[in-house]
């Protein structure tokens, strides 16, 4: 049988420094909201181009804490609207309904499988509060017509980037353009670190990347209990925090990403470059 995806080859090749990391997390005797969650963040953000990164415990956690915060602000309200491409995995649709928002489907592009940016002004009414995109497939869903509507009507664009780690934007024509990475095109963005995605942990986590200060400062406490200072909990939040070991195996993988992105990459052709 040949796999279709072996994460034990996957992992071998950072297997010594991999057991190096876990055993300082071990013999450190600290587990949670320590070094190793910060040393992530810190390297997560700057490899993203985001002002914040706050690990989480996986990806669909970090889209519902998105928008749970976005409630909290008063920025988004119950059975407002979000839009969201039709074709996409149920996580995305999850984060919205549990805050009991509403998702507003739209068809994807049928040469890109990404969402038809000619399509979403006419999904839009008066409840619209947010436009939701997801990088399926390691390409890039952003383009500069959703950033034009996101402006447009006020809306809060979110993205979901579950699939594309290490993705680039770059418009056709503007290659003197820096470029900038998924996951710092919108007002914020989740990701997932599931073992099977490009950037994958050894267990379920993830993060949220946002530039908004106030807008991390709310995931933040939301994502632990609510609360910014012990004892203390300003919101109603959840119990999801991104583990000191997961975090440390996540920095070692980051570190390669780049030439593993290459490697995917071969004999394939995109319109983004991911």
């Amino acid at each position: 049988m040949i796999k279709f995806l072996d994460l034990q080859i996957i992992n071998t090749k950072y297997a010594e420094e991999i057991k190096l990391a876990t055993s300082r997390v071990i013999d450190s005797g600290w587990y949670l909201l320590g070094n190793e969650v910060k040393s992530f963040e810190n390297n997560y953000s700057n490899y993203i181009g985001s002002k914040h990164c706050i690990g989480v415990a996986n990806g669909l956690d970090a889209l519902r804490l998105i928008l749970k915060a976005y409630i909290e602000m008063g920025v988004l309200h119950e059975g407002d609207e979000v839009i969201v491409p039709a074709n996409t995995y149920i996580a995305s649709i999850l984060a919205i309904t549990d805050n009991r928002l509403v998702p507003v489907l739209v068809e994807p592009d049928i040469n890109s499988y990404q969402i038809n940016d000619n399509l979403i002004e006419a999904a839009i009414t008066k409840r619209t509060k947010a436009i939701m995109i997801v990088h399926l497939y390691g390409q890039c869903a952003y383009t500069e017509k959703i950033g034009d509507i996101s402006k447009k009507y006020d809306l809060k664009l979110i993205e979901d980037n579950a699939q594309a780690h290490g993705c680039y934007y770059s418009e056709p024509g503007t290659s003197n353009q820096e470029p900038r990475r998924t996951g710092s095109l919108g007002d914020a963005a989740g990701h997932s670190f599931y073992p099977g995605k490009n950037l994958g942990a050894l267990g379920d986590a993830g993060a949220v990347t946002t530039n908004d200060d106030s807008l991390a400062e709310v995931i933040r406490a939301l994502a632990n209990y609510g609360s910014s200072k012990k004892y203390v909990c300003k919101y109603q939040g959840l119990n999801s925090r991104l583990d000191e070991i997961q975090a440390a195996v996540l920095d070692v993988k980051l570190k390669y990403i780049d030439n593993d992105n290459l490697r995917r990459k071969e004999g394939m052709s995109y319109k983004s470059i991911c």
